[in-house]
């Protein structure tokens, strides 16, 4: 066969080192002489194919989408009724939470909702499988679970029963339900018994208030402080009570967190803060300035200051008693309510149609693999055959196929 001149255009060619070249005519008349093994090659492709998809299984896919819940509506209430009070004690910081759409998917993934699924709906014979690890498994592949926009949860499930494919789904949100539950109520009752714990404690400090004021009114008679004295008294008693608020909720914080927390990190510090303003006010003042009328409690008179001072600790006692008797209440209608907490928005119904596998897209894929795969051998048996006809290019291919072995001959 003629070699084409090298001055030709769109011009392929192939040479090996022997000299036997291949241009592009050559392969498209090979192609064209083969073409009946091709079409061959290509329809045993679609029929192989064809045959395997007819022999999987089909797979249907159902799907869920719930809501997941909100903050609990008796703590949002009361975080209302306490207005500004909330961010004094922390009651708002303690009841929000964050975006819970990870953590329950991640519930939804847990080896807990996997296990009980598999045992409720009995998946082991379902399946024809005999361990439960393989049965996770298996569940873990055929699940998913998306976070959509606007705080939605889609739980998709694919089987090969539509039927059983919703139930999953179905039953993924009632494991769902179940367990966040239980969890709820179960961080609703340590809440409400820290808290009771709290209001005991405090109402024993009140209670010991009371009688030490009273005790002072039979000592020193009865005094009612007036003008600048009311001002300090007053100063002292709310630099007391948003300390013993802020220490009420580092207590709550500590519960749950670590030293390192940065918000038991921030209280510490806003403690110590306080503190060192009503050490001041309470400390004797040296080099007044002209024109300054404030006093401290150490200025007053003695019986008076020791009447202020009882009453003053009535008074924050009895407001940080107040205040955890709220936070008490919150946490037990919490505890208490059984309003469902996930809202389903569109139940999983066994899907009328199958997701896969789609045949005629694995009928065509088959074709054009049979059809290369002609193409292909038609090529190298052209070539191969070439190359047999040079002495040279023969002896080299011989070595190549001896250099293949592992055992010498």
């Amino acid at each position: 066969m003629a070699v084409m001149p090298p001055t030709r255009e769109y011009s392929q060619s192939f040479e090996a080192k022997s000299g036997i070249e291949f241009d592009l005519l050559d392969l498209l008349l090979v192609l064209a002489e083969r073409k009946k093994k091709i079409i061959l090659s290509a329809l045993v492709g679609t029929f192989v194919l064809t045959g395997i998809v007819l022999l999987v299984h089909p797979t249907f896919t159902a799907k869920a989408v719930i809501l997941p819940p909100q903050q609990g509506q008796s703590s949002a209430a009361l975080i209302g009724q306490l207005g500004n009070l909330a961010a004094l004690t922390g009651l708002g910081s303690f009841t929000s939470t964050k975006d819970p759409n990870d953590l329950y998917m991640a519930v939804l993934q847990s080896e807990t909702v996997q296990n009980a699924l598999i045992k409720r709906l009995d998946l082991l014979s379902a399946w024809h499988i005999k361990k439960l690890s393989d049965a996770r498994r298996q569940l873990t592949a055929d699940s998913k679970f998306v976070s959509e926009k606007g705080g939605l949860i889609s739980i998709t499930v694919k089987d090969g029963d539509p039927h059983r494919a919703a139930r999953i789904a179905n039953d993924y949100v009632d494991e769902l339900h179940d367990i966040n539950s239980r969890l709820i109520i179960g961080e609703a009752a340590v809440r409400r018994n820290f808290f009771a714990q709290q209001l005991a404690l405090e109402k024993d400090r009140l209670t010991d208030a009371e009688i030490a004021l009273q005790q002072t009114e039979e000592a020193t008679g009865a005094i009612a402080p007036a003008g600048q004295t009311s001002v300090v008294i007053g100063q002292v008693a709310a630099l007391q009570s948003q300390i013993i608020s802020r220490e009420v909720q580092l207590d709550a914080l500590r519960t749950s967190s670590t030293e390192q927390n940065p918000d038991v990190i921030r209280l510490a510090s806003e403690i110590e803060g306080l503190k060192t303003k009503l050490h001041d006010l309470e400390s004797i003042q040296t080099g007044r300035k002209p024109g300054d009328i404030s006093l401290t409690s150490r200025s007053l008179p003695q019986d008076q200051v020791a009447f202020l001072r009882k009453q003053r600790d009535v008074q924050y006692h009895t407001l940080i008693f107040d205040l955890i008797a709220r936070q008490f209440e919150a946490a037990r209608m919490d505890e208490a309510k059984a309003s469902p907490l996930i809202q389903v928005l569109d139940p999983a119904e066994p899907p009328e149609r199958k997701s896969g596998p789609f045949r005629a897209l694995w009928t065509i894929t088959g074709f054009i693999l049979g059809f290369l795969y002609g193409c292909i051998r038609a090529v190298g048996s052209y070539v191969h055959s070439r190359i047999s006809a040079d002495p040279s290019s023969a002896e080299r291919l011989a070595q190549f196929r001896r250099a293949l072995r592992f055992r010498s001959t």
